[in-house]
């Protein structure tokens, strides 16, 4: 039996197509060691998921790519006639959106949906309700009504060391790898779907990423690091051990490493251990110059201070520093936006803006509701309109995206603070390294932005 993952992506997203999200290349993992003669592919392109000829097709999507995974998985049923799933965030916010092209919809975590889903169409070549009523995590169909969607409870969280090596489409000597060392998050911005799809901040054990990262070495003689932790810096006795690790085991000089914190987690003795364990760079949520704002986003421990502090204190350790900003959050005020251009103009040439946002109403975020509310969003609306990012020029358009904040400031003053913003600061290029880190933020690999 052959499964196909298909990584739903904007036509910018370039990275989908060399080095893939590690979502499905987990699931894929967790499948082979279930099912040995199980056949996994992952593409990010739509041609060769016909060509392959799969049994069964799963689809990756968070939501301004979902009207492409709508589009594959209508083809798939026209061409192949063999059914597919949906998985992602997209679906994990939405259950009740499960459209009449999928069999199923996953929900979170994807190993052990997955699991009972592939050991269904092995036995049974379909999926009957029956079948599909005990499966945990998943939405799925009784009839063809918007009513008609089911949704299951969802399975026990997995351990993060129980997870296999996730599967990676990457030659020997790639640079910039992407890994992971933890799921979720210990906060819950008011943008951000993260927690709300992974759960509570559970991390890989020190020794269990310093093995992964000796795994990379020996199949790919892997040197450069791109951490896509939410927060890796979370927990400071797992960092201090990791560093400690990779320096008893002589592998204190082998690699580079690159990845996010909070900036209220910004300390000495963390930004040293970052640095032992060669740490190049490091990014966090900038957000905004407001204090106010700053707090009404994320929540009371955040602060433009901690903001001020990381960039210095990344700076004294020799660390390149970048944050990513967001414009048009509910609230906003043209006051609050001078705030921003004013941060960035205290720190010119101290560090990179690595992303700048139009604050959107991602599904699974109270953003979302507060937009449900106005009017402005439904679940049979385009979805499109939802991308985030000024910088995806082809994808991207400010005339057709949804705005929270036109009660304060016209979006047109919004255009204008981002082309002065682009034009005055210092960004790090989509197109160069580190694009990875950048990609999977704007794609949302990541949530934390």
């Amino acid at each position: 039996m052959r499964i196909v993952f298909f990584i739903a992506s904007l036509p910018e997203d370039e990275l989908h197509r060399h080095q893939f999200p590690l979502g499905p290349g987990y699931v894929g993992a967790w499948l082979q060691r279930e099912f040995p003669d199980l056949d996994v592919r992952i593409t990010a392109t739509p041609d060769e998921v016909i060509a392959l000829r799969p049994d069964l097709v799963a689809i990756s999507s968070v939501t301004q790519c979902y009207n492409q995974a709508r589009q594959v998985a209508a083809r798939v049923r026209c061409e192949l006639d063999v059914p597919v799933i949906l998985g992602g965030y997209h679906i994990s916010a939405l259950p009740q959106r499960l459209d009449l092209e999928f069999a199923a919809g996953v929900l979170g975590e994807g190993e052990l949906p997955m699991t009972e889903l592939v050991r269904c169409f092995r036995e049974t070549g379909a999926f009957p309700a029956a079948r599909l009523a005990v499966v945990p995590g998943i939405c799925w169909r009784e009839g063809s009504g918007r009513d008609d969607v089911r949704i299951n409870p969802q399975p026990p969280r997995i351990p993060p060391d129980d997870l296999p090596r996730p599967l990676r489409n990457i030659s020997r000597g790639a640079r910039n790898i992407v890994m992971f060392s933890s799921r979720g998050c210990a906060y819950r911005c008011e943008f951000c779907a993260s927690t709300r799809h992974w759960g509570r901040l559970r991390n890989h054990s020190a020794r269990f990423f310093v093995d992964e990262l000796k795994d990379l070495v020996r199949d790919y003689d892997a040197t450069s690091i791109y951490l896509l932790d939410d927060l890796f810096f979370a927990d400071r006795n797992r960092v201090f051990a990791i560093a400690d690790l990779l320096a008893a085991e002589g592998l204190r000089d082998r690699f580079t490493f690159h990845g996010f914190t909070t900036s209220n987690l910004a300390e000495d003795g963390l930004f040293d251990a970052a640095r032992r364990m060669g740490f190049r760079s490091i990014r966090f949520g900038g957000e905004t110059g407001s204090d106010r704002l700053l707090k009404r986003m994320k929540g009371s421990w955040a602060s433009v201070a901690s903001h001020q502090r990381c960039i210095d204190l990344g700076l004294a350790h020799g660390l390149e520093v970048s944050a990513a900003f967001m414009l048009g959050t509910p609230g906003e005020t043209v006051e609050d936006l001078d705030l921003t251009v004013e941060f960035l103009e205290r720190n010119r040439g101290r560090f990179r803006i690595n992303g700048l946002y139009l604050t959107t109403p991602i599904p699974g975020t109270p953003y979302w509701d507060l937009a449900l509310a106005k009017g402005l969003v439904s679940l049979d609306m385009d979805f499109d309109r939802l991308n985030i990012d000024f910088g995806k020029t082809m994808s991207f358009d400010i005339d057709r995206c949804i705005y929270l904040n036109a009660e304060n400031v016209p979006l047109e003053t919004v255009g204008r603070y981002y082309a002065l913003i682009r034009d005055r600061f210092a960004m790090v290029d989509h197109g160069t390294p580190p694009a990875p880190v950048a990609t999977a933020v704007a794609a949302g690999e990541t949530a934390c932005v």
